[in-house]
């Protein structure tokens, strides 16, 4: 039995190399350059384009980012704060500066401050009324007429000494620009007349002048 030759050596590989490379001389010669350089791109081109279609299929699918604060809606403002500041004043029984809820209306806001006196004339007044921001709401006695249209002499109804103001005093007979003075000093340091009878405290008035008074005014 024969023992089983060598393996190829290196010298046969060579040689094997030498002619491979020996043919493909042969072939560029019968052929030409230029088309075996453009087989060969040919080639490189077709592995490329496999190796990006892998890479492609391999990557990862994108992530959507959400919206930039920036691109965010941004907040729509109220122009109507929480908290509103509005002014009672009149025949209430704790009249003052009160913070209420926005959507109070005026008969919340007497009722939050303990309610009308019992002279008070609440017709006079909207109790429905929504209530804005720095409002002041007045609630007058009955009888009292607005200011500005308390009547003088010369016209119907008396004057109310306590809510008229000095030029309106001045109206009155016997009263001037000194005692209408007088008379509001008096007022906002002692506070309402409670009757006509208190004017005599007011100095400047007697018996008389009151007397003369008693027809034109009233409390």
């Amino acid at each position: 039995m024969r023992a089983p030759g060598p393996g190829p050596s290196a010298s046969g590989r060579s040689a094997d190399w030498h002619s491979v490379a020996t043919e493909a001389a042969g072939f560029a010669r019968r052929v030409g350059a230029v088309p075996v350089l453009a087989l060969f791109g040919a080639v490189g081109a077709v592995v490329l384009a496999g190796f990006l279609v892998g890479v492609r299929h391999g990557s990862p699918e994108p992530i959507e980012l959400p919206l930039a604060a920036a691109e965010a809606p941004l907040p729509v403002a109220t122009t109507q704060p929480s908290l509103l500041k509005v002014h009672l004043a009149g025949a209430v029984r704790r009249p003052g500066l009160y913070e209420v809820p926005a959507g109070f209306r005026v008969g919340d806001l007497v009722d939050a401050a303990g309610g009308p006196e019992a002279n008070a004339d609440e017709a006079a007044v909207n109790l429905a009324e929504r209530l804005s921001d720095g409002q002041q709401i007045y609630v007058p006695v009955e009888g009292e007429l607005p200011v500005g249209d308390a009547p003088g002499p010369d016209r119907a109804g008396p004057i109310d000494v306590n809510t008229a103001t000095a030029a309106q005093l001045d109206e009155l007979p016997g009263i001037g620009p000194s005692l209408a003075a007088a008379i509001i000093a008096y007022r906002i340091e002692h506070g309402p007349f409670a009757t006509l009878d208190v004017l005599e405290q007011v100095p400047g008035i007697g018996p008389s002048k009151l007397s003369r008074l008693r027809s034109h005014a009233t409390v």
